[in-house]
């Protein structure tokens, strides 16, 4: 086994944790009491949006990058079963949306 990859993918795991730990702090910080978002104007809203979806987007390719990289490298220690709901999810999202 290589502990490179592993020291890798739990560093991408990590990097995808805190990211999606970052977008949902952005977006609390943007609600009311009411949990309804508030911006100062319309381009606002489009900036921090198109952030928002970065932030998301980038949490969960480092995370299924990071779980792809785990698996196939403990693959024949049972990593197919972390392989397939993640290239089912891989699928999911370039064919199902």
């Amino acid at each position: 086994m290589d502990w490179t990859s592993d020291v890798v993918g739990f560093g991408l795991l990590a990097a995808g944790a805190w990211l999606g730990i970052m977008a949902k702090q952005r977006r609390f910080s943007r609600t009311n009491e009411f949990g309804v978002e508030h911006f100062p104007s319309f381009w606002a809203k489009v900036r921090q949006r198109s952030q928002h979806y970065i932030l998301v987007g980038g949490c969960l390719l480092t995370v299924a990058i990071g779980a792809i990289l785990l698996s196939l490298n403990h693959l024949e220690g049972g990593g197919w079963v972390v392989m397939l709901p993640v290239s089912l999810l891989m699928l999911y999202l370039l064919l199902g949306n």
